[in-house]
């Protein structure tokens, strides 16, 4: 196994190795991003923090940059696009989402609020919190942002379940990456 996945990382471009490209840098950052809550506070500041990207973006980037910043949203996009295809214990409603509700459940719990759901997204569920727990939307947001920090971290999974649900979850994404690397090897763009 170790040996396939040497030649792969050797042979992932013609020209580059994964090291050069970046790879394993690119799918952390991507499953990093993928819960909203824990990065950010509100839609809003991720918002915020696109439109700082998208104007160095347009204003300050220099050509290899930019051609980087294109080569790596094409691979998220091909990330995202996988979504359908993962594992059964990684999809929603799988063990990891289930074990990241449990965590956000207990969180909320030690804060105070039993029963509070803070994985129901909906604007009606977050309205109706507002009243029965007493909170101001404020309050609501940053416990909300303290429990998915807290809950990115899996805490109620034992630590070999835990590491290998993220283990799997990473080799997953890897693997959608070399992918991409093999079938379009001429959009490679490596690290500067």
């Amino acid at each position: 196994m170790a040996s396939l996945m040497l030649a792969l990382s050797a042979s992932c471009s013609d020209s580059y190795t994964e090291a050069e490209i970046g790879v394993e840098e690119i799918v952390d950052e991507y499953i990093e991003s993928l819960d909203t809550y824990a990065r950010y506070r509100t839609h809003e500041e991720e918002t915020a923090a696109w439109d700082l990207e998208y104007e160095w973006f347009q204003n300050e980037a220099d050509e290899q940059e930019r051609e980087r910043f294109i080569f790596e949203q094409l691979i998220r996009g091909r990330m995202i696009g996988a979504r359908d295809s993962l594992p059964d214990e990684l999809k929603p409603g799988g063990a990891l989402e289930q074990a990241y509700n449990d965590s956000l459940d207990d969180c909320a719990s030690a804060a105070g609020y039993e029963g509070l759901q803070l994985h129901d997204h909906t604007l009606a569920y977050f309205e109706a919190a507002l009243v029965e727990y007493r909170l101001t939307e404020h309050e609501f947001l940053d416990l909300n942002h303290e429990c998915a920090k807290y809950a990115i971290e899996y805490p109620t999974l034992s630590e070999s379940e835990r590491e290998r649900l993220l283990g799997l979850q990473r080799d997953y994404y890897l693997e959608v990456v070399r992918n991409f690397l093999k079938e379009n090897p001429d959009a490679v763009v490596p690290l500067q």
